[in-house]
């Protein structure tokens, strides 16, 4: 394993949930360079390759992005320039340099619309990389964009899909009035108060510190598309009611019923015939309580 400060990483979006942990995380290793909108302009092709040529970066971790997904449809013009135009830079200065992409994309591809012969056990099967998308938020039709571009101008490209994630928040997170799966479920356990979880929706949620602990192998994949993040087989009501049973509060996970069916389970398979493992959602959050000090 490369250990030298010689070779350079650059991270975009590094004020965000992902990229600081990266920067942080590697900082310790590699010569990393973090960056924010306040430095790197992404809607201004030029200052974008000028910058890529200037550090000639070994690998560039992606990770910037409009994600809110209300935000994108209240701010097409915004989050097409930087969701799709900014990566589009980004694959065409590293296909010049010859620097690795790895592109953090989204579950969000996959967030479509139950066909209307379509049977419910056809719907929730987990999805594959390979499966054809048509997403129905913006966001994910962006992220979807931003794939093929990367890999339309760098080949090389590793275009990860990651999940909803979650660790335990910083005081800027909080301040931020940031919220994630875990922390729901600490407080239930710590208050013994129960809360309401959809039997609709379907996904799989993962620990950031794995997503980014992974992600030295992670760069060192063919170019390609990977399912990145835990494995998951059913709703998020029987998923939190699994947890909690792991700690004798079973009864703390109540069902909310209703709402559209939605599925963004993927298949990691293939990730893990390269020799990457994420626990499946259940098990990795059973883990990330018992590390918090959950008895």
């Amino acid at each position: 394993m490369e250990t030298e400060k010689s070779m350079k990483i650059m991270v975009t979006g590094a004020g965000g949930f992902v990229g600081s942990r990266l920067v942080a995380y590697y900082g310790k290793k590699y010569d990393v360079w973090g960056v924010t909108h306040k430095d790197l302009d992404l809607t201004d092709e030029a200052v974008v390759f000028k910058t890529v040529e200037k550090y000639r970066p070994d690998v560039l971790l992606h990770c910037a992005a409009v994600s809110d997904v209300a935000e994108c449809s209240k701010k097409p013009e915004l989050s097409h320039a930087v969701n799709v135009l900014g990566t589009e830079y980004l694959a065409k200065a590293c296909g010049k340099t010859g620097t690795k992409l790895v592109m953090c994309s989204s579950d969000q591809v996959y967030f479509r619309k139950r066909g209307e012969q379509e049977s419910l056990d056809a719907y929730l099967e987990p999805h594959w990389e390979d499966c054809i998308e048509t997403p129905e938020p913006l966001y994910g039709k962006q992220k979807l964009q931003g794939e093929e571009l990367c890999l339309k101008y760098q080949p090389e490209s590793v275009v990860l899909r990651l999940s909803w994630m979650y660790d335990s928040l910083t005081e800027d997170e909080l301040a931020k009035g940031r919220r994630n799966l875990a922390t729901m479920l600490l407080e239930m356990l710590d208050q013994k108060q129960s809360r309401k979880f959809s039997d609709t929706d379907h996904r799989g949620v993962t620990d950031v510190t794995l997503v980014v602990k992974n992600m030295e192998a992670a760069w060192k994949l063919p170019g390609g598309i990977y399912n990145y993040g835990s494995s998951n087989d059913t709703n998020m009501y029987e998923t939190v009611r699994r947890v909690m049973a792991s700690f004798g509060q079973e009864a703390l996970a109540e069902k909310a019923t209703g709402g559209n069916v939605r599925n963004l389970m993927m298949r990691t398979d293939k990730l893990a015939r390269h020799g990457i493992f994420f626990p499946d959602t259940a098990a990795g959050l059973e883990a990330f309580l018992r590390k918090g000090g959950v008895l």
